[in-house]
């Protein structure tokens, strides 16, 4: 059985959620549906606690480490600031004069 609930959006979230909906050509409580169902892995028929079960660590995600053996960033705070000056020193010489 389906329940009804009022959900409060930011401007932002509204607007991505109607891109998509316009996209899909679907109605909005079809896309929040699907959005939950892929976010949290929920299979129609599943309990709650099933699903809790499922929740994995963030460790637990292939993305997690990918960049542990880079030796040009063992410190990535300077990394960053590197790569930082490097676009700063592009955006400067790429810039138009008026």
């Amino acid at each position: 059985m389906a329940k009804r609930i009022q959900v409060l959006l930011s401007d932002e979230e509204y607007e991505y959620l109607k891109e998509i909906k316009e996209t899909q050509n679907k109605p909005f409580s079809v896309v929040i549906r699907q959005a939950l169902e892929q976010t949290y892995d929920i299979k129609k028929s599943e309990s709650i606690e099933k699903i809790a079960s499922k929740k994995k660590n963030l460790r637990d995600y292939q993305f997690c480490g990918m960049w542990k053996d880079r030796t040009d960033m063992a410190d990535s705070v300077q990394w960053v600031r590197n790569q930082r000056e490097k676009w700063n020193e592009r955006l400067e010489r790429n810039r138009v004069k008026i």
